[in-house]
């Protein structure tokens, strides 16, 4: 158990690192430069290692393994969802209120970093939420 909370505890708040880093970077270097923050994700990338290394003897059991596939589709179903609307809405933005015929190609990586964002946020959520209620009776 301890061993999927850190996970969802740990994707969080390297999420929070990136879009904190992009957010102080934006006024200053302008949107295209400032995607460049979202290289910190690829602190997700030793998830697979920090867990073994801190949590040796914990064992999985069933439970956990069925509350981290729940997690792991629904969250990235709605991340990976999540990028058609986005490039709509840019496309939209671009054509009708700047009056521009395309996306600057420097931003065209955005609605990945953004699906990529909220399949990382909704999966440690539904992760922390499957654990929450699934640590409660019905007594």
């Amino acid at each position: 158990m301890y061993r999927n909370l850190f996970a969802a505890w740990y994707c969080l708040g390297v999420l929070v690192l990136c879009l904190v880093t992009f957010l102080i970077l934006l006024p200053f270097i302008g949107p295209g430069r400032a995607t460049g923050s979202f290289g910190v994700l690829g602190l997700v990338g030793f998830l697979p290692i920090l867990p073994v290394a801190l949590f040796r003897k914990e064992k999985y059991d069933e439970r956990d393994i069925e509350f981290m596939r729940h997690a792991l589709f629904f969250g990235f179903c709605l991340g990976f969802s999540a990028m058609g609307p986005i490039v709509a809405l840019q496309g939209v933005f671009y054509q009708f209120w700047l009056g521009r015929d395309s996306i600057p190609i420097a931003l065209l990586s955005v609605p990945l970093y953004c699906g990529l964002c909220i399949g990382i946020f909704s999966f440690s959520v539904i992760l922390l939420r499957l654990y929450y209620k699934g640590g409660q009776t019905d007594e």
